[in-house]
């Protein structure tokens, strides 16, 4: 491990259950081994008003006096913010350092001295970070399981046959009325780019601006309401010129190393997307989950691919505003987000947290993809069936890699793919 990477801290906010409000979780890996350490800085400059502000230090394998002095100056200064600052899951060597500054804190206190230090709060492990700020949980809402199926008879089976045939028949048109809905949100989007194109390149008609869209989207594998989407908002180009962006340098697509069932060179955002939900399932150990772009003619997060949640669940959540889920929070502070339990976190909205648990999910990490920049561009979720699961440091670790090469990815796409598309498409207009 680099000396910068070990130097670099992990920040999530972890939803505590119960409605008990929220954890700012600090994760550091490798050496604690300065006064200086970007993890103490981090804790200095927690705002707002979490329940505590918790460091994960299961992953640092040695910490120096100097370090630990400084955790305790940091417990002293949240102390007076009416904050605590919790510790969890150290080693022995670790463990032994953080009780000397402890002896060290109390000597010091008892003299009078008050630059010592505050007491440090050190737990077993990371899961004691929740019994620790929500000391007794009410009994967690349970699934509701059906009742068993009774004998059946010969009798029977063909009322059973017309039961399973109207299942399937309601199904097909829950599909029909979803396809109905998307057409709708997406027809006047395109509608709106075809009379730009109509206009600006003198087209006879909107099916004819209809056919350039079409034509550059299936030559470049744009989707046709993202190439729509970046008619609209492109800026529009110079008069007489053959090339759209005529300054614009192409390069080649980042690294995916995060996402081994990618191709090096692969250009198919549809599937480095599957691969970002797929791989981001296997590392949280859970087969639910979604993706979702950040849409700026929607306003918000639109759901792209998703794994083993229910229809209703894809339908009600196709496009989530900025308020009322633990995706929108996470986009808005571009931070993960963990939600412990999902019956009782205040941040959804009841219609949406009804949605979620009839889909089976318990608990949530919600990661964003990231530019270089700091930007979210889109979401992976992955949903757990019990709550209060947290991340272990080497899944939190792994799931930042894949959101910050994933948003670097989609960012690459964007002014590389989407751009290629647009300019055939100038150039298909401009030659006739």
């Amino acid at each position: 491990m680099s000396s910068e990477a070990a130097r670099e801290v992990r920040t999530d906010m972890v939803r505590l259950p119960a409605a008990a409000g929220w954890l700012r979780m600090l994760g550091v890996e490798g050496a604690l081994d300065s006064a200086d350490h970007p993890l103490l800085a981090a804790i200095r400059d927690t705002t707002g008003q979490p329940e505590a502000v918790a460091v994960d230090l299961s992953a640092v394998r040695e910490m120096s006096v100097a370090a630990a002095r400084g955790l305790a100056a940091c417990a002293a200064e949240l102390d007076r913010r009416g904050l605590r600052l919790l510790l969890a899951a150290p080693s022995e060597e670790v463990t032994r350092v953080l009780d000397a500054a402890n002896a060290t804190a109390a000597a010091g206190n008892g003299a009078g001295n008050g630059t010592a230090g505050g007491r440090l709060t050190v737990l077993p492990t990371a899961q004691d970070l929740i019994t620790a700020c929500v000391p007794a949980p009410p009994e967690t809402v349970r699934a509701t399981t059906a009742p068993a199926a009774s004998p059946t008879t010969p009798d029977e089976k063909p009322e059973q046959e017309q039961a399973l045939e109207l299942e399937q028949e309601i199904e097909r048109l829950h599909a029909k009325v979803r396809d109905l809905r998307g057409k709708v949100r997406t027809h006047p989007m395109i509608a709106q780019a075809q009379g730009v194109l109509q206009e600006r390149y003198g087209l006879r008609d909107g099916q004819a601006a209809f056919a350039l869209l079409r034509n550059a989207s299936q030559q470049h594998n744009v989707k046709l309401r993202s190439l729509a989407s970046a008619v609209l908002n492109a800026p529009r180009p110079k008069s007489g010129t053959a090339r759209w962006f005529p300054d614009r340098i192409r390069t080649r697509p980042p690294k995916l190393p995060a996402l081994p069932q990618v191709n090096g060179d692969d250009t198919n955002r549809s599937a480095v997307i599957s691969a970002v939900l797929h791989q981001s399932m296997t590392l949280s150990d859970t087969s639910m989950g979604n993706v979702q772009l950040a849409d700026r003619q929607a306003g918000g997060l639109r759901i792209e691919d998703h794994h083993g949640l229910n229809e209703e669940f894809v339908e009600y959540f196709d496009v989530v505003g900025k308020e009322g889920t633990s995706c929108a929070l996470a986009a808005r502070n571009v931070t993960r987000v963990t939600v412990t339990d999902v019956a009782t976190d205040p941040v959804f909205t009841e219609e949406a947290r009804r949605k979620i648990l009839q889909a089976g999910s318990r608990a949530a990490h919600s990661t964003p993809l990231t530019t270089a920049n700091g930007v979210c561009l889109g979401m992976v979720s992955t949903h757990h069936d019990r709550p209060q699961q947290l991340l272990a440091p080497a899944q939190a670790h792994a799931l930042d890699r894949i959101g910050d090469q994933a948003g670097r990815w989609l960012a690459w796409h964007h002014r590389t793919i989407v751009l290629d598309a647009l300019e055939h498409l100038h150039r298909t207009a401009t030659a006739v």
